[in-house]
């Protein structure tokens, strides 16, 4: 299967189409022949999502906010993820999972419980050039993370506002941060708005099945790792063992597309401190995966080549597959663990 071009290939081959054709070699022979009508510029749409743009929405102008947050069970329901552009959900210790939540074109308020970082993190956080908050981590995966994002963690700013502890939780499932807080002290470089993840479009003319479910495990140690979605015609519903998923204030989260990524994963060196193997899932590179968008699946190969690139998809075919516009849930299921998608 060949590879498609680079995004930025695509476009300066663009460029370059308009440069000749303005440079060309000079009027036409005929000076009363009707001149063509240009053609209708490409309406504005938020990087994070495909969906349209409005000229005077204030996420035009802000940077992506890259924010960790916790999935015990005692950090549950969870506040803002509702609000996410694009959540990640990793594998971290213990066979539990972890999200790393992208927030960009809503103001998602309050969003926590907020925990530490994984070494997955930088290179997922790397696209976006924007803002990370977060509370704690080991040494190295703070500094790769410090290396593509502007560290502002409740190490950095204290857990004064926008950071707080709520008293109706127990600590360490109790640390919230308010976005609005955050976008304020964005600094250059990271203060810009982010370039796309993903492409946006229609499906390609084959490979999609009818999907109405898809079920998936994170780990064979911990029960409550199984969740899955399902098709409720307009979008995908999470739940979580069985049970729904909730969100503070919001009822059962849903998102536009799921995609499923297989990834490899191994335990680095390093110790957390219940004196478990950290687990690092390998993002960069490619593998086999599924996308569920408009209660139907496609697989595909993922692709990222570098910490820096977005995610490119395929189909069996060759043909790019583009997301819908909309929210996004990106399942990082360890490879060899089952994922059954159900019509």
């Amino acid at each position: 299967m060949s590879s498609p071009k680079p995004r930025y290939l695509a476009v300066a081959a663009a460029v370059a189409a308009l440069a000749l054709a303005a440079c060309g070699s000079g009027p036409t022979t005929s000076p009363a022949s009707p001149a063509l009508p240009s053609a209708s510029p490409t309406p504005p749409t938020q990087p994070l999502t495909g969906l349209p743009l409005a000229a005077d929405d204030p996420s035009a102008r802000r940077p992506a906010l890259f924010i960790k947050v916790e999935n015990a069970y005692e950090a549950r329901p969870q506040s803002g993820l509702d609000k996410a552009d694009v959540v990640y959900e990793e594998l971290v210790e213990g066979g539990m999972s972890r999200f790393a939540a992208i927030f960009q074109s809503r103001d998602p308020g309050e969003v926590g419980p907020v925990r530490s970082v994984r070494p997955m993190d930088p290179p997922l956080a790397a696209p976006l050039k924007g803002l990370a908050a977060f509370s704690g981590g080991i040494g190295p995966f703070i500094v790769a993370l410090d290396e593509v994002a502007q560290d502002l963690s409740a190490e950095k700013l204290g857990e004064a506002p926008p950071y707080h502890r709520a008293p109706s939780r127990v600590a360490p499932h109790n640390l919230y941060v308010n976005a609005k807080g955050l976008w304020p002290k964005a600094r250059a470089p990271y203060n810009r708005p982010p370039l796309p993840l993903f492409e946006y479009g229609p499906l390609p003319d084959a490979g999609a099945r009818p999907a109405g479910a898809v079920r998936m495990s994170f780990s064979d140690m911990d029960q409550d790792s199984r969740n899955s979605w399902r098709w409720d015609g307009r979008a995908w519903n999470r739940l979580q063992n069985g049970r729904p998923f909730t969100v503070a204030g919001s009822g059962i989260l849903s998102a536009t597309n799921v995609l499923i990524e297989r990834v490899l994963v191994h335990d680095t060196p390093y110790i957390d401190a219940a004196g478990l193997r950290v687990p690092e899932s390998i993002v960069v590179g490619s593998g086999n995966g599924t996308l569920l968008r408009d209660g139907k699946a496609i697989d595909v190969t993922w692709s990222k080549p570098r910490p820096e690139s977005p995610t490119d998809l395929m189909s069996s075919s060759g043909q790019p597959v583009k997301l819908k516009p909309g929210t996004a849930w990106v399942e990082l299921v360890p490879v060899g663990l089952p994922v059954t998608v159900t019509p």
